[in-house]
């Protein structure tokens, strides 16, 4: 089963790691980033910054749309999907073929180009196209940093 969808930049750390891996139940973490695949230390302390009952894997984007759906089918599996950028988790929701129905933002710095819709949450022009598309594909999108934080919608936070 799929639990979540997150985007976070950080990928894996103490606020996935343990509040968002927690709430969800996850026994499964499944980090979603090329270069986390092909970077051995990287990979290393991804995998020392989960919980030690939680196993993790990491794929590269093009190759985890089937994995996902595996994945999703799962009755012993209870998955937590980490990406690192908005455009990764439009590409993996339209590999896997629907089975993604909630995707939460929690984890975007402000860059130049960018605008702050929250604390530590930022986007460009394009990355709002794409949730649009997210959204149109029938995809819940939130904005929280923490599982205790209030849900909050891109419409919510563009007024």
């Amino acid at each position: 089963m799929i639990s979540l969808m997150r985007v976070d930049d950080r990928l894996v750390h103490g606020q996935v790691a343990y509040g968002w891996t927690s709430n969800v139940d996850a026994n499964v973490i499944l980090v979603v980033n090329d270069e986390a695949k092909n970077d051995k230390v990287r990979a290393m302390a991804l995998d020392m910054a989960k919980p030690n009952n939680v196993k993790l894997y990491i794929q590269g984007v093009e190759e985890s749309g089937d994995i996902i759906k595996k994945f999703a089918e799962s009755k012993k599996h209870n998955v937590l999907i980490i990406v690192k950028t908005i455009n990764d988790a439009h590409r993996l929701i339209e590999l896997s073929d629907g089975v993604v129905k909630q995707l939460n933002i929690g984890g975007l710095p402000f860059q130049e180009g960018k605008q702050k819709l929250m604390d530590l949450v930022a986007v460009s022009d394009k990355e709002i196209k794409e949730i649009r598309e997210i959204e149109a594909q029938g995809v819940e999108v939130e904005f929280r940093l923490l599982p205790r934080d209030k849900r909050r919608t891109l419409d919510q936070l563009m007024k």
